[in-house]
């Protein structure tokens, strides 16, 4: 089966869960912590995928680092993806999860690309300006690309604007060349 397919199943079945039962909002949580965690940790990720380790010793690592924390549904559902052997697709199945949460709840996933940091005040006041733009909430993630030189990359529904230093020169640029 294809791997994004399988992944998008299990966050199907996980968010039409958690949506029936009322624990929507605390799954999105867990699943947030979850991926953060997996982000951050190269070992866990390593561990995971590494089909010498047997299922319940990778259980009771995930019970360790996650069952203080985490909704009891969302251990269940991690006991239940290691169990199947599928826990090598845990991260693309926390991705498709928040997906579809966004997506349900009507939030547009947007990313900017800058050619230096950008305050979190710029940020949240970009996140603002799209808000009222679109009409719904937004996501706003933010990349450094030093190439950008100046201006920004926005993407937002698939769509790219872009106001970069990098693409003008490439525009006057061309301009040149054909004139020459």
């Amino acid at each position: 089966m294809n791997e994004l397919k399988l992944q998008t199943r299990y966050a199907q079945s996980l968010f039409d869960l958690a949506k029936e039962t009322n624990v929507l909002e605390d799954v999105y949580k867990d699943i947030l912590a979850i991926k953060d965690v997996c982000l951050e940790n190269r070992e866990l990720q390593v561990i995971l995928r590494n089909p010498i380790i047997k299922p319940l010793q990778k259980k009771q690592l995930i019970l360790s680092l996650f069952e203080n924390s985490c909704k009891d549904i969302t251990i269940k559902f991690l006991s239940l993806i290691i169990s199947k052997r599928r826990d090598i697709y845990l991260l693309g199945i926390c991705n498709s999860f928040i997906e579809i949460y966004r997506k349900d709840k009507n939030i547009k996933t947007a990313e900017i690309i800058v050619g230096s940091a950008i305050s979190e005040e710029l940020s949240k006041e970009i996140e603002s300006q799209l808000e009222e733009i679109f009409h719904t909430d937004v996501y706003l993630t933010t990349k450094v690309n030093p190439k950008i030189i100046g201006g920004f990359c926005l993407t937002i529904d698939g769509k790219q604007y872009d106001a970069s230093f990098l693409k003008k020169l490439s525009v006057i640029r061309k301009e040149l060349t054909l004139k020459a």
